[in-house]
């Protein structure tokens, strides 16, 4: 059964739409019941094959990517631009201080005041709180020996438990953590 010019271009619309989305040409064909080589044509055609709309995406990242460039060049220049004048500055602070004279100071003060810090690019402040995997469980540099004293070496539990295998073991189990002692 032929089908009609009409439902043709609704046909070519649609399948350009649903490759533009993402969608595979088999998925496509199957989808609307055209022959993939009609479809090949139409994407010919139409300039919408996959390379076509890499080609497409590639201009896009490509322009970006230039934008990107540009904007870090004009950072670095600004910064080289910066250095230089900061360089000029310090040549004549070490020919005023080389003066020596009280006139040299006062244009130096003066001259200092003008100047503004430069600025820097400062880390992230990063603050660790306790780590929810480890529950309750604390460091064993942290743990305190039975008696108070630390030449004897024996560990305890928050509970006041002599530290052990078997003790680890049970809190393993408590924690539904695997046992990691090895058994003597």
């Amino acid at each position: 059964m032929a089908r009609s010019y009409a439902e043709l271009m609704g046909l070519e619309f649609e399948a350009e739409r649903l490759v533009r989305q993402g969608t595979s040409r088999a998925e496509v064909s199957r989808r609307l019941g055209v022959h993939p080589q009609t479809l090949s044509t139409w994407a010919l055609r139409g300039g919408w094959r996959k390379k076509d709309l890499d080609m497409e995406r590639s201009g896009e990242a490509t322009h970006k990517t230039l934008q990107a460039i540009r904007d870090g060049n004009r950072a670095a220049d600004a910064q080289a631009e910066m250095r230089a004048q900061l360089a000029g500055l310090m040549r004549e602070a070490v020919a005023l201080l080389a003066d020596g004279g009280e006139e040299a100071m006062g244009r130096l003060e003066r001259m200092l005041a003008g100047v503004e810090a430069p600025r820097r690019l400062e880390a992230v402040k990063v603050e660790l709180g306790p780590d929810r995997l480890a529950g309750g469980m604390r460091s064993l540099g942290d743990a305190r020996p039975a008696d108070g004293g630390a030449e004897d070496g024996v560990h305890v539990t928050e509970d006041g438990e002599a530290w052990s295998p078997e003790v680890q073991r049970r809190l393993n189990r408590e924690r539904g953590r695997p046992d990691r002692v090895k058994r003597s």
